[in-house]
């Protein structure tokens, strides 16, 4: 039996624009950035057709061949770029729309008996034969095409349950951006702001001194070996600049002046595969939605899963991004950040 859901319209609220803001922060330079890459495929393709045109009579196979594989490639790139650059003027026509509040939020309530990733980046929420695709801020491009980001490699949540979703569309042809979701448990979510202490600069310093003397102390084992293998040196370097890096005093917690803090019930659980670049190192982002708000909270350990209590702080140090202070899955001790 198919599952009815019902969609109505709602004005944004303080919160939903708030959100939409932090995600839109940045992609100003993003564009440009795009925006060069584009001038710059384009004009290594007219250069490369105009000297192979200018000097076809010279060139030998091979050297043609190498020609014709480079047109091809930023041809491709051209149109990769091209395709992007021509989506975003709508795109942000629709979300400075919405920022000024002229641009409805669509509420879309059933029975929710399935959740997991899209097929595309974002996530599915399943009603009975109904699916609901839609983009999660912060990993869908917003203001270019939601249907472009990254694919969650895990996605688990409370079903079998009613929810409300709050979904923005932005273009007709794309998923909607998730605002939040209404669990019956949403409400009971605790939410504090408190001033950042001492204590807590000190915790952080700690932990930061921590990751400083741990890459240090690796660094000595290929210096050591450096001295019979010089080119080893090179590593040690490698590990000696990480850890004075990674060590340096956060400046989200320089800029930032008060915590957050936040205690309920796991809602949803999406997880990221994040790699580094030019490395094969993978790292997981876990996404926690806690009183129908998700949060991103990197901790060591297991994650956290649906209908567990959990409690984590963070500070939110503007275009600096979120830093966390504190999480804990409860009846378990304080994770490692």
């Amino acid at each position: 039996m198919g599952e009815t859901l019902r969609i109505e319209e709602a004005p944004l609220t303080g919160d939903d624009i708030a959100l939409l803001r932090r995600c839109s922060r940045g992609k100003t330079l993003a564009l440009i950035a795009c925006l060069f890459i584009f001038l710059l495929l384009v004009s290594m393709t007219l250069l490369v057709a105009v000297l192979a045109v200018s000097e076809w009579r010279s060139l030998r196979g091979a050297d043609g061949v190498m020609l014709l594989l480079v047109v091809v490639g930023a041809g491709v790139g051209v149109a990769f770029f091209g395709r992007r650059l021509l989506r975003v003027p709508r795109a942000w026509r629709s979300v400075a729309r919405a920022l000024k509040g002229r641009a409805p939020k669509q509420i879309v309530s059933g029975h929710l008996t399935g959740f997991g990733p899209g097929e595309r980046p974002g996530i599915t929420y399943v009603f009975g034969d109904q699916r609901v695709d839609v983009a999660l801020p912060f990993w869908n491009e917003v203001t270019s095409d939601t249907r472009s980001g990254a694919r969650p490699a895990d996605a688990v949540a409370l079903t079998d349950l009613p929810v409300r979703l709050h979904v923005l569309p932005l273009l007709p042809d794309a998923p909607g951006l998730l605002l939040r979701v209404d669990y019956p448990m949403s409400g009971q979510a605790w939410t504090s702001l408190e001033e950042i202490s001492d204590a807590d600069r000190e915790s952080v310093r700690r932990e930061e001194r921590g990751v400083r003397k741990f890459f240090l102390l690796a660094a000595l084992a290929p210096l050591a070996v450096s001295l019979f293998v010089p080119p080893v040196i090179l590593l040690a370097a490698v590990l000696a600049l990480m850890g004075l890096v990674l060590g340096m005093r956060s400046p989200r917690l320089k800029r930032a002046r008060h915590k957050q803090g936040v205690r309920g019930v796991v809602e949803e659980v999406v997880t990221y595969r994040l790699r580094t670049p030019n490395s094969l190192t993978v790292s997981l982002a876990h996404n926690y939605r806690v009183g129908g708000v998700m949060y991103r909270v990197d901790h060591l350990g297991p994650a956290a899963l649906p209908g567990q209590r959990v409690e984590f702080e963070y500070v939110d140090a503007g275009a600096l991004g979120q830093r966390e202070l504190s999480f804990r899955i409860e009846d378990q001790p304080a994770m490692t950040l």
